[in-house]
């Protein structure tokens, strides 16, 4: 489902625009079936037109799992691969193999998954960097989809006003003709207006903004993963990641290890809690590894 932002921002424009109507006299005469297909249609058809089959197929599922996208905490993140990296550096990273389908993340998932069959890391390192650029051309591509939409939904609502004024000229005798012609020429124009500027680019930029924070979290993944096959100390692997952390989530985390001590017993506490919590915040993941 939609966030908490989007979801109010959503509800307030349209009950705004409800409100508006309402306050002033009754929803009927504001809705019309043929305003709809002139605006809706003609959006669908000009983007079938832009766009391949395949890219419009290919953006519905980029689409939802950005809008189903949780708010993820980085710090999470880091406490995790620091677990991971501890028990690998000590252990093998064959020590992680039974754990790896348990990641819900599938870029980690896959990346700890070539890096214990070992794939050199000059090859891992490639092999996710491409990764990663794929996700950001079918981001870009789906945004650009959605700007595009946003610019066909007026551009139509203008072509209904158009029709309308044909429809009204042409029965302009005719009273009740010509309250069907202005009820297309005016409704298509504000259908076009509230598509485009309330639901079409306000998505893409959504999108846009959701796109880069997963991007951090895969470019933060590839830096820890490549950090582990280079079995490097878990410490500096937790000051790479860091670099991708904001900087006040970052100040806590650090101010917060500066009191307490990483212990072999939380550890054992995180490894134990690690696949029901790896979503969770780091806020709530500090006080359930507090109390136990």
């Amino acid at each position: 489902m939609l966030d908490k932002s989007s979801i109010i921002g959503l509800a307030a424009g349209f009950g705004l625009v409800v409100f508006a109507i309402v306050s002033e006299g009754s929803l009927v005469p504001f809705m019309s079936l043929s305003s709809i297909f002139i605006v809706g249609g003609g959006v669908i058809a000009s983007t079938m037109v832009n766009y391949s089959f395949t890219d419009i197929k290919e953006s519905f599922p980029t689409i939802v799992s950005m809008i189903k996208a949780k708010d993820i905490d980085l710090r999470t993140d880091i406490e995790l691969m620091n677990l991971f990296a501890k028990r690998s550096r000590r252990d093998g990273l064959l020590q992680l193999e039974n754990d790896i389908s348990e990641i819900d993340d599938g870029f980690l998932r896959g990346g700890l998954q070539l890096a214990v069959d070992g794939v050199k890391k000059e090859n891992l390192e490639e092999i996710l960097s491409d990764q990663i650029q794929a996700a950001k051309g079918r981001i870009e591509m789906t945004v650009n989809l959605l700007y595009s939409m946003a610019g066909y939904a007026p551009a139509f609502g203008m072509v209904g006003t158009v029709i309308g004024m044909v429809l009204m000229l042409q029965n302009i005798s005719d009273a009740e003709s010509l309250g069907k012609g202005l009820s297309v020429a005016l409704l298509t124009t504000l259908y076009g207006a509230v598509l485009a500027n309330l639901v079409f680019t306000p998505l893409a930029g959504k999108l846009d903004y959701l796109s880069e924070l997963d991007i951090n979290r895969k470019l933060m993944f590839r830096s820890a993963i490549l950090s582990m096959v280079e079995q490097e100390n878990p410490r500096i692997m937790e000051k790479k990641m860091l670099n991708y952390v904001d900087p006040r989530s970052r100040a806590e985390y650090l101010k917060y290890y500066d009191t307490v001590r990483s212990t072999k017993e939380r550890e054992e506490k995180l490894y134990r809690l690690w696949k029901n919590q790896q979503n969770s915040t780091w806020d709530d993941l500090r006080k359930i590894l507090e109390v136990g």
